[in-house]
């Protein structure tokens, strides 16, 4: 149905129109376009994983073997996607919360840009990890803590004062929460395996050694 003008006549909606009227029908979740984006794609997705018998999730997961052979969207794809509810309702809380102070400090662009880049680098590195490894060549997976990882570490460089309470008797902030968050996934890793746990310990690394003149320039 097309608008009316000012004298009765209706007027064509145009493809930006329905981009707008599109954009008012999904949730907003945040004040961050981005970080609403992506909470929506994020749980969407994962529905469609856990309803479609699979086909998503094998499409899409972080797979070395491959992407060896070319599938090169997998280095992004699998990071929308959560294999359980309560990493799914984990991940999103954390996109919530840390992305959307930090979109608030940097602007989307600016988190957009170190998002792709540390995941980006834990993927590639983990990778070429999977040339020198069996099992890591044949790892496949999806989601997981590399998301959560890199936010809450990326928070509490940028917010070194702030403090988290973790269920009213954790108080931890700056230097001490970016250690609690690499000992605890390092600690995991020791039980499920270190390759199990590749693309988490390289995504801690990557937003740890991130350069810090880089995470204070405006984008």
């Amino acid at each position: 149905m097309a608008p009316e003008g000012a004298a009765g006549l209706r007027l064509p909606i145009t493809a930006a129109d329905r981009g707008g009227m599109l954009a008012q029908m999904l949730p907003r979740w945040s004040s961050s376009k981005l970080v609403s984006t992506w909470i929506t794609v994020t749980l969407a997705a994962s529905i469609v994983a856990t309803l479609d018998g699979g086909w998503l999730a094998g499409w899409a997961a972080f797979a070395p073997s491959r992407i060896w052979r070319g599938e090169l969207w997998r280095l992004a794809t699998w990071v929308v996607i959560e294999p359980g509810p309560l990493s799914l309702v984990l991940t999103c809380a954390c996109i919530y919360k840390f992305g959307g102070e930090l979109a608030v400090r940097w602007g989307d662009r600016r988190l957009r840009r170190f998002m792709a880049e540390v995941l980006g680098a834990a993927a590639v590195a983990a990778s070429l990890l999977a040339l020198v490894s069996d099992d890591a060549w044949h790892m496949q997976r999806v989601g997981g803590w590399a998301v959560m990882d890199a936010l809450v570490i990326a928070w509490a460089r940028q917010y070194p004062d702030a403090t988290l309470v973790l269920y009213g008797l954790l108080h931890l902030h700056g230097r001490r929460l970016i250690l609690v968050t690499i000992g605890v996934t390092g600690l995991f890793a020791l039980f499920v395996g270190p390759f199990a746990m590749a693309l988490d310990l390289l995504a801690c690394a990557a937003a740890l050694w991130y350069p810090s003149a880089r995470l204070a320039r405006r984008a």
